[in-house]
């Protein structure tokens, strides 16, 4: 709408007369509302995998000793031994 044709209604509107109001724009919600279906799929489905993946270095690490294996527990092995080797001494 030019400003010119804006005036004239402007005009007309202030004389009484009714005119009807175009638009060119049309108005579209652009963002998706949230699935919750969708979003708990997702959820599952990223809860397998970790199940997957876990299970899968479980056996590549030779099955129920891959735990004493790690870092972690030689720590915590070495720190128990230490303490009863003081306590002893003590």
């Amino acid at each position: 709408m030019s400003l010119w044709e804006k005036w004239e209604r402007e005009k007309l509107e202030k004389q009484g007369i009714k005119v009807p109001r175009q638009s060119d724009v049309e108005i579209h919600e652009m963002r998706e509302k949230p699935s919750f279906k969708k979003q708990i799929g997702i959820l599952f489905l990223a809860i397998a995998a970790c199940l997957v993946l876990f299970f899968t270095a479980v056996t590549y690490f030779n099955g129920a000793n891959w735990w004493s294996n790690t870092y972690f527990a030689r720590l915590l092995a070495e720190r128990g031994a230490y303490r009863e080797a003081v306590a002893e001494n003590q």
